[in-house]
């Protein structure tokens, strides 16, 4: 009978890397995913202030990767947990039907006294209170 011969070392071990690179390969193709889905829909609130004595204004500058819809940024009026139904414009106060990257937009709202608001954007939530 013959002997039986097992893999060499030097095989092995390019067994071994061939793996690790695969795996590696796989972990960076699922985050890179995760990561650009949860950056892809992001914003800030720059600014918000009263005009008009009763009308509150909120900026919003959208600070992900791709375009928002309005109907993707919800504002609740903290004290009653309703919206307030306000309107979104532009800085030029003609409406708008989406938000590109860097851009920014108006958030117009009827209010009188302090004025809580959350406006919540791809999960993140910003507490904006305003004083007419």
């Amino acid at each position: 009978m013959g002997q039986l011969k097992g893999i060499t070392p030097v095989i092995a071990i390019i067994v071994l890397l061939l793996i690790t690179v695969a795996l590696a390969g796989a972990a960076w193709s699922y985050l890179s995913t995760y990561w650009g889905t949860l950056t892809a829909k992001t914003a800030e609130v720059t600014d918000a202030f009263c005009t008009s004595g009763d009308t509150a204004v909120v900026l919003v500058r959208n600070t992900g990767t791709s375009s928002l819809n309005p109907s993707e940024i919800t504002v609740i009026n903290v004290s009653s947990g309703t919206d307030p139904s306000g309107t979104w414009t532009d800085l030029s106060d003609d409406s708008i039907t989406s938000l590109t990257p860097s851009g920014v937009a108006k958030y117009s709202v009827s209010c009188s006294g302090l004025c809580s608001l959350r406006i919540t954007v791809g999960g993140r939530a910003m507490p904006v209170t305003v004083q007419c």
